[in-house]
């Protein structure tokens, strides 16, 4: 199996200009082909095909290109973005989806003096992030009540921004070309048409999958190298305080995406200056309020 960069370079490469391919029972011949991009981020399109008729007929093919054990739909997702997706109950449907696995987000660690699975040694949890994917992710992870347009949206792009869907293609603003309407699945194509009969279109494609899920995964504070990976919206952050001399956390849902790491780390370092804690070496039965929530005390 190639590489995942390799092998979209390799379909890129095939899919060039001038290049033939049969579809629906016309030939058509490919005018302009190339990645599309905007000003910040991506577009869900990875690859631009245009193409003509003999007859003059127009074929647009906006590739999203995916490894077959892709799983990952939307992983940095902001408030901004869920509303694009989910629309003006945004809030309440993240916050219905944390809320409908409550039990499992208290029953995990939220200090690490000893490392676990992926998690390291010296790790305090500042929450966790908003991730959607197409098929279940963890123990935090569950179903998400979405209509078939709303799937749709999410594997096409087309509630994104204006310059996210109006990409750029070989220099030119293209409408709508940012919006995805196939997809094809990684994998060793020797010819262009090889390409064509392996692309699936989206609206087939959540027929046969209308399901897409949500997992939380953990934003960590490293308390031995002072870092966390960036300053990610959190689904579900902990509010982290001192009380008579230990440090207590309060796992808060409801205000999904609102809250970034930055601010849940600035007020973590706070209390642990307040009690004199540098990293979990310094924690102690003594100085946490429930010690069942520290990972190898």
């Amino acid at each position: 199996m190639r590489k995942f960069g390799a092998a979209e370079r390799r379909i890129a490469g095939l899919l060039q200009k001038g290049q033939t391919f049969s579809l629906g029972g016309h030939e058509y011949k490919i005018v302009i082909s190339g990645k599309p991009t905007c000003r910040e981020g991506e577009p869900k399109t990875d690859i631009f095909v245009g193409a003509v008729s003999r007859s003059g007929g127009l074929c647009e093919l906006k590739i999203s290109f995916k490894k077959k054990n892709a799983d990952f739909l939307e992983n940095k997702t902001t408030a901004e973005r869920a509303e694009r997706l989910f629309g003006d109950n945004w809030e309440r449907l993240v916050t219905g989806s944390t809320l409908s696995i409550r039990e499992s987000f208290f029953r995990r660690p939220l200090i690490y003096k000893e490392s676990f699975g992926r998690t390291e040694k010296g790790s305090i949890t500042l929450g966790w992030k908003f991730e959607i994917l197409n098929k279940p992710g963890g123990d935090l992870s569950g179903p998400i009540d979405l209509s078939r347009q709303q799937v749709i949206d999410v594997y096409a792009g087309t509630s994104l921004p204006e310059d996210k869907r109006n990409a750029s293609v070989c220099g030119q603003i293209i409408e709508d070309s940012g919006v995805a309407n196939c997809i094809l699945f990684n994998g060793d194509f020797a010819s262009v048409q090889e390409i064509i009969d392996e692309l699936i279109p989206i609206v087939e494609y959540v027929e046969e999958y209308p399901e897409v899920y949500f997992a939380c995964k953990a934003l960590n504070y490293r308390t031995f190298k002072g870092k966390y990976d960036g300053n990610r919206p959190l689904a579900v952050f902990v509010h982290w305080r001192v009380q008579d001399g230990r440090l207590v956390p309060e796992l808060v849902f409801n205000r999904p995406l609102l809250v970034r790491g930055d601010e849940v780390a600035d007020n973590l370092r706070r209390c642990l200056s307040t009690l004199d804690i540098e990293d979990t070496d310094g924690i102690t039965p003594e100085n946490v309020r429930y010690p069942q929530m520290v990972f190898g005390l």
